[in-house]
């Protein structure tokens, strides 16, 4: 075999190796990109919703599942892990949620900001200073003694004139001074009683100055935040506080609406799984004038509104502002159940 038939075979080999090489590399970058595509896939079938940042105060009651929430890609619940953090003392913890279906799973690092209490207030009621009592020289000027001694001081005036008469015109002129004499005496006595006891005058009644935007029920109050479907989930997830949602977003006793309100259970809302057919509402508005409801239905519906016993959609009486003067209460019972609570003004 001459030298330039071998050259030509070893070339030949040498591409043939070359094309084995770079098929292998080929179907190697492509089963990778498949992987990593069909990877990202599981990771975006489950998601956890809620905010990255949430502040909450000392000691207040704190469950992941009140604030975040964990489905699959058909929006139906999927199981959320976490990890334990301490509320109990003010500082910045960081909180870890997973959740995972079949393949599919999500994992989420959020920031949870534990604060002090801030000092209750003092009311206006308070603040307000007692009735101002009557100064010592008004008091002085209606003692019996500053009368006694007054009468007295006249007595000795008329005491000191000249007499200008005979004793028969003195003996006929002394009956008329006992008159003069006693008209003072029962003035002094008169005084005196009065003194002794004095009038008491009753307090004038007054209207009790009522805190705006707070929710009475069962002897708890409640404060809400006016909000609206904007952004009453995201207050009601940073504190211990309700928020309106549905309905008119500015509560008012006299618009002849419906305002719906939203609060967590655990938490702030917790006391509405108590109320029945019948229990008083009373809520206030932003310039503090309370209206009264009546509660007339409570129902259990999943996130979507539908009734979980008859499958009745209430979305609509729940979150539109007609049918009257009334307020809407909602809180969670479970992940997917929430209590709805009707009352009418």
């Amino acid at each position: 075999m001459n030298s330039s038939m071998r050259r030509r075979l070893i070339f030949s080999d040498v591409i043939v190796c070359l094309f084995f090489l770079s098929t292998l590399i080929i179907f190697s970058t492509i089963s990778d990109a498949q992987s990593q595509s069909k990877r990202e896939t599981h990771e975006s079938q489950v998601r956890i919703y809620g905010e990255d940042k949430i502040t909450i105060t000392v000691n207040d009651s704190f469950n992941p599942n009140q604030y975040y929430k964990a489905v699959g890609e058909d929006h139906r619940p999927v199981q959320l892990n976490y990890t334990n953090i301490n509320t109990s003392k003010p500082g910045r913890y960081a909180l870890i949620l997973s959740a995972k279906n079949k393949q599919d799973y999500d994992k989420r690092t959020v920031l949870i900001i534990v604060e002090e209490k801030k000092p209750v207030q003092k009311s206006a009621e308070e603040n307000k200073t007692s009735p101002s009592q009557p100064s010592a020289s008004s008091s002085k000027a209606m003692t019996p003694e500053a009368t006694t001694s007054s009468n007295q001081q006249a007595t000795a005036n008329s005491s000191t004139k000249t007499p200008q008469s005979t004793t028969e015109e003195t003996q006929e002129t002394s009956p008329q001074q006992v008159p003069v004499e006693a008209v003072p005496a029962q003035e002094t006595q008169q005084a005196a009683a009065e003194q002794v006891n004095p009038t008491v005058e009753a307090p004038v009644p007054q209207t009790p100055v009522k805190q705006p935007n707070q929710i009475t029920l069962l002897g708890t109050t409640i404060p809400y935040q006016n909000a609206g479907q904007g952004s009453g989930q995201g207050i009601i997830n940073g504190g211990s506080v309700a928020a309106t949602w549905g309905g008119n977003p500015i509560q008012s006793g006299t618009d002849n609406q419906n305002t719906h309100f939203i609060g967590h259970n655990p938490g702030v809302f917790s006391p509405i799984l108590s109320l029945g057919n019948g229990s008083t509402i009373t809520v206030t508005d932003s310039a503090g004038n309370a209206t009264t409801y009546i509660v007339n239905g409570l129902i259990q519906v999943d996130d979507s509104g539908r009734d979980i016993h008859s499958g009745q959609d209430n979305w609509d009486q729940i979150t539109s502002a007609g049918g009257g003067e009334r307020i809407t209460l909602q809180t969670c019972i479970t992940d997917s159940i929430n209590l709805i609570v009707f009352a009418q003004a």
